[in-house]
């Protein structure tokens, strides 16, 4: 009882700046759009149009530093952006000359894998999330015109092949990157672009072509049902806090809402000049700050929600024992983050998400705990 009073007291300390943004990338115009959350109304091209040679975007990721990536089909290096006003920043990857790069995803190793669509250079490719050297090619076969990645979680990588819009599938890599075989067949897709599991374990799959979301059991690709229909050409998703849906519809250069409780799908985002939106990040914490009763500890966490990874970032001024802990909304561990000592300086961990059991955590409010021995910090986040 003691513990989760004192969390509630923690949490009642937190102050949270929410900037209720999304961010929407354009891919005919090359720029990326800002939109209001609460509203679906136009801000401003953030990235304004060909900014740094941005060429045909194609995914906006928000990296724990703060700043934004994004890839585009006529470059050959991830983008870097000032995450306040949208500046170039130069490139961000460094090693390897990417062909035609297109979704990117961050994973539990601290490396970003970026599809390429390249007719030569094709396979899953990964990058050092800090520095953004060049790690790896880490597919073991290519994946012509890759899109989207999700894990299972056993850590086994599934890639959206888009194909040539008919013959698209669904490729499995396991946890080494050795490739295990088509986990869903064109025969169930023509163009898919991008997928997730959801809490229960399916595997769902945006598909361009077909302008429809399907779900397949996640754990031997049988198709289940068409879950959302309605689209023209859907692409890009992601969450709100909330746990509602957005949708980019490539076509019809609008974004659309899906209310999971409500069943419904409505237009959110049509303003702004969007040309072939393909790719929308939803950022409703911009910034957090931890005020307790000891010397403040600078503990940030990203994405707030989140769905497949946190980014947990903090500095130590010195070398000290660290203790990362995930617990749910009653104050019971959930699963370790890390234990140990750590050099002075900044560091970097990530959560997959997964419980100490191994198996996927619940959807709900969580807290991520650090102590020091002598500080400690408490942030919330919600988990989708």
């Amino acid at each position: 009882m003691f513990r989760i009073l004192a969390i509630a007291a923690l949490v009642f300390y937190i102050k949270i700046a929410l900037a209720q943004q999304v961010f929407v990338s354009s891919r005919n115009s090359h720029e990326v759009k800002l939109y209001d959350l609460a509203t679906g109304s136009f801000i401003n091209n953030f990235v304004t149009a060909s900014s740094g040679g941005l060429s045909f975007p194609q995914e906006v990721l928000w990296h724990p530093d703060g700043f934004l990536l994004v890839t585009g089909r006529g470059n050959t290096a991830i983008k870097k952006y000032n995450g306040a006003n949208g500046a170039y920043l130069g490139n961000f990857t460094t090693g390897y000359t990417l062909d035609n790069p297109t979704k990117t995803t961050i994973w539990k190793d601290s490396l970003i894998f970026v599809s390429q669509w390249g007719a030569v250079k094709n396979k899953v490719v990964r990058f050092d999330l800090k520095t953004g050297a060049f790690m790896d090619e880490f597919t073991s076969i290519g994946v012509p015109n890759g899109c989207g990645h999700a894990w299972d979680s056993a850590g086994n990588l599934f890639v959206a092949q888009y194909g040539n819009g008919v013959n698209g599938k669904v490729l499995k890599f396991a946890p080494d990157g050795s490739f295990v075989g088509d986990f869903i067949p064109s025969t169930n897709l023509e163009g898919p672009v991008n997928l997730w599991f959801d809490v229960g374990g399916d595997l769902l799959v945006a598909d361009w072509t077909l302008g429809n979301v399907l779900r397949f059991d996640g754990s031997n690709g049988a198709f289940l049902s068409n879950f959302i229909t309605g689209l023209a050409n859907v692409e890009g998703f992601d969450f709100d806090q909330t746990g509602n849906l957005y949708l980019c519809d490539w076509t019809a250069n609008k974004v659309f809402k899906y209310d999971f409780l409500a069943n419904s799908l409505l237009p959110f985002i049509s303003s702004g000049g969007l040309a072939a939106p393909n790719s929308i990040l939803v950022r409703e914490n911009a910034s957090s700050t931890v005020e307790h009763f000891f010397e403040k500890i600078d503990l940030k966490i990203s994405p707030n929600p989140a769905s497949e990874a946190i980014q947990v970032n903090f500095l130590l001024e010195k070398a000290s024992d660290v203790r990362l802990e995930i617990l749910n909304s009653m104050g019971q561990k959930v699963a370790p983050v890390f234990s140990g000592k750590l050099a002075a300086g900044e560091h970097l961990f990530v959560w997959n998400g997964l419980a100490a059991n191994g198996l996927r955590a619940v959807p709900g409010l969580y807290f991520l705990e650090m102590s020091d021995g002598q500080r400690s910090a408490t942030v919330r986040f919600v988990w989708q």
